[in-house]
């Protein structure tokens, strides 16, 4: 494969990128000072890259934000797309060493630029209430014709069915599709958001289905991106749709991981426990975490 990229790109060094569950393999393409993210996949055809170069492509310019550079085809099984890079470190590995309150402000960061993500929108995208409920349906499906069960997970089904009316006349905006601190870098005090190669088309309020990978790093990193996103208090609204879309997400991530990463699955268990623990009060939809912040 490098051979190949080498002679596409015959004034580049080479070296591959090996972070990431994404089934695309990724690469580092380096000339002198420029740096480039090439992502090359064997499932996506010439139409699709261009489709994402055209809509990534459409984001507002923001430094903080990597840019599609280029796509084109690699060889007759394999399609490329050009990403600008950002030389950082991992947020999630930086988080931790950060005071509460820087935690905070790098959350304000990645939620203003959520907002600018959230800004293309689609109106001639399927509906919210048509799409989102197929989904639903498809996941409760999958878990339950799969070999794993949780029992604790398995009480929360009922509470998706009974929610599906909160889908109702909900915008559909571009989402980044994997927004959470493992697609952050941390460069000089500043927030970059990477790996826009799930990106979709929702309700904006779905962009956060991930939340609990946000908080179990930094509840205060969470609040922040909350706070930043809303410029101020989240609407309740918000957090009955939240509690929908993390509950919808727990339930597929069983079958997400048995099929594209069965190595995940201690973090992916971990992670649904996380998320139901945090709406163990069946008498709130506010997620334990942020409550504890606030004093709830």
């Amino acid at each position: 494969m490098i051979e190949k990229i080498g002679e596409l790109f015959p004034e580049y060094i080479v070296e591959p990128i090996d972070k990431g569950w994404s089934t695309d393999r990724k690469y580092l393409l380096i000339r002198g000072d420029e740096k480039f993210t090439l992502r090359i996949s064997e499932k996506k055809s010439l139409n699709k890259q261009k489709e994402e170069f055209q809509t990534i492509g459409s984001i507002r310019p923001m430094k903080q934000l990597i840019r599609p550079v280029s796509y084109g085809v690699l060889d007759e099984r394999h399609t490329y797309i050009l990403y600008s890079y950002v030389e950082g470190e991992d947020l999630k590995e930086a988080i931790g060493r950060l005071d509460p309150i820087l935690q905070y402000d790098m959350g304000i960061q990645a939620g203003v630029l959520l907002c600018s993500i959230h800004e293309v929108e689609k109106a001639d995208h399927e509906e919210v209430r048509i799409r989102y409920n197929r989904r639903i349906t498809e996941k409760i499906r999958a878990y339950r014709e799969g070999p794993i069960r949780m029992t604790n997970l398995e009480e929360y089904i009922p509470y998706l069915e009974e929610s599906r009316h909160l889908l109702d006349e909900r915008p559909t905006v571009l989402l980044h599709g994997d927004y959470h601190i493992g697609n952050m870098i941390l460069k000089e005090g500043i927030v970059h958001i990477i790996d826009f190669n799930r990106y979709d088309f929702g309700d904006p309020y779905e962009e956060f289905d991930r939340m609990t990978m946000n908080s179990s790093f930094s509840p205060q990193f969470s609040k922040g991106l909350l706070h930043g996103y809303f410029k101020g208090v989240p609407p309740m609204e918000f957090w009955h749709l939240l509690k929908l879309y993390a509950v919808t997400n727990a339930v597929g991530s069983i079958s997400w991981a048995l099929k594209h990463s069965p190595d995940s699955m201690d973090f992916i268990r971990n992670m649904i426990e996380h998320t139901l623990d945090d709406y163990a009060d069946r008498s709130s939809p506010i997620p334990k975490w942020y409550r504890e912040l606030i004093g709830w």
